[in-house]
């Protein structure tokens, strides 16, 4: 007997994970294709659709990897740059969700707290889109208002689940939205794209320990208010 629709939408959204590890395994073009032929169809307010994406395979990854990199090495790393990601002051529970995060990801991959140079090598690998052979860079117009990031959010969701309904692991990177102006340099984009984030996507490699992290979600009851 086949599954329900419902038990197929359930698994890939309960299984779907942030993948930081990819085998050397091409994905061919007409899949990404038709991926985001799924993901166009998301809602969006007035129909907008305020996304842009901007498909980048080895060579350019390089490219991009490259030039990042030597920002980094001059100036070091950047924490925000086309918009402020996370809270600026410390905000419970949430400051503590961020730093548990940070914790389990160096934990699976046995990174000392004061082993600067592994922590430094790990953050650098988001560049790399995490050794993926297909990266998205997500884009919108700098001069939409706060309904369109809700839009674009519903994209990245569609997107994700799409990425996985065909057999296929990623991870959203909001890393890249701080390097906007080496992003529209590299790509040649217009100044007014906002560099939303990027999403890494490929075959996961499902023994590394970097994608066996538990993931750590709220009851219901912990985030949800029942009214008559």
């Amino acid at each position: 007997m086949s599954k329900t629709l419902q038990d197929h939408f359930s698994k890939l959204l309960i299984d779907r994970r942030s993948t930081r590890a990819y085998l050397e395994r091409d994905v061919d073009e007409a899949v990404i294709s038709k991926i985001l032929n799924i993901a166009r169809h998301t809602q969006s307010g007035g129909n907008m659709q305020p996304w842009r994406v901007s498909v980048l395979r080895k060579k350019t990854i390089s490219r991009l990897q490259t030039a990042i990199a030597d920002d980094v090495s001059k100036t070091g790393f950047i924490d925000n740059g086309d918009y402020q990601y996370y809270p600026r002051e410390h905000i419970s529970p949430y400051s503590e969700r961020i730093q548990q995060c940070g914790v389990d990801l160096h934990s699976a991959l046995d990174i000392g707290r004061r082993d600067t140079a592994m922590a430094r090598s790990q953050r650098m690998k988001n560049f790399e889109f995490f050794g993926a052979p297909v990266g998205l860079i997500i884009t919108m117009n700098k001069s939409l208002e706060q309904g369109s990031w809700i839009d674009v959010g519903l994209f990245l969701n569609s997107l994700t689940l799409a990425i996985s309904a065909y057999g296929l692991s990623s991870c959203v990177q909001a890393s890249f939205s701080s390097y906007g102006d080496i992003i529209r340099n590299v790509l040649d984009l217009h100044h007014d794209k906002l560099v939303i984030c990027g999403v890494s996507i490929g075959y996961a490699d499902k023994e590394h320990p970097v994608n066996n992290i538990p993931q750590k979600r709220m009851a219901v009851d912990e985030f949800t208010e029942f009214y008559p």
